[in-house]
């Protein structure tokens, strides 16, 4: 029986998502955020949990801008390597609270780290490489958000942003993987 490897899942994803172009990825972030912002779910939410994107990931710059334009409050993850865990801290501003962590990936400033209280977070978005229909997803590996997802109210909708073609039939699930609410690509909505 024919089985794909989640290590598979990621490598085929990250050589697909590295071949868009800059354009590429502003128009499709465009549509995806677009999409989201249009959502109940998104409009009837005060404080917002988001990634921080990199490289070619869905871009979520400008969806905090527009966060921050309609008074919403930010919240990102600080990463904690040496426990795989996520800190929620908020922010105001990207240009005043963020700096560059020793991988090269904007993070809260060390100093603003305060852990956000879970219970006051309307929605979280996360990344992921690939998603399936099922809402599960393959990401980098490293367990952050799975862990983080597992001590939280499961009333918090979670939504994943992703290109289309990151879409794929099925993800091979393990007992601590954590699906999420929605999966909004370019092309669709998938709601669990």
């Amino acid at each position: 029986m024919y089985s794909i490897r989640k290590e598979d899942i990621r490598n085929e994803m990250i050589s697909l998502r590295n071949k868009l172009t800059k354009e590429q990825v502003d128009t499709l972030s465009e549509k995806i955020v677009s999409t989201l912002t249009k959502l109940p779910v998104f409009i009837n939410s005060r404080r917002i949990m988001l990634y921080m994107s990199f490289g070619s990931e869905v871009d979520t710059f400008k969806l905090i801008e527009y966060c921050k334009e309609l008074g919403k409050s930010v919240i990102v993850p600080f990463c904690v390597s040496k426990d795989r865990r996520l800190v929620p801290t908020e922010i105001k501003s990207i240009e005043n609270d963020l700096v560059k962590n020793r991988i090269g990936f904007l993070e809260p400033k060390k100093e603003l780290v305060e852990a956000a209280s879970t219970e006051d977070i309307d929605i979280i978005i996360l990344p992921g490489l690939a998603f399936d229909r099922g809402c599960y997803r393959v990401s980098y590996g490293g367990g952050y958000y799975d862990r983080f997802l597992g001590k939280l109210d499961f009333s918090i909708p979670t939504i994943g942003l992703v290109y289309d073609f990151q879409l794929i039939d099925v993800i091979p699930a393990e007992e601590h993987d954590i699906p999420v609410d929605y999966v909004i690509t370019d092309k669709r909505i998938i709601v669990r």
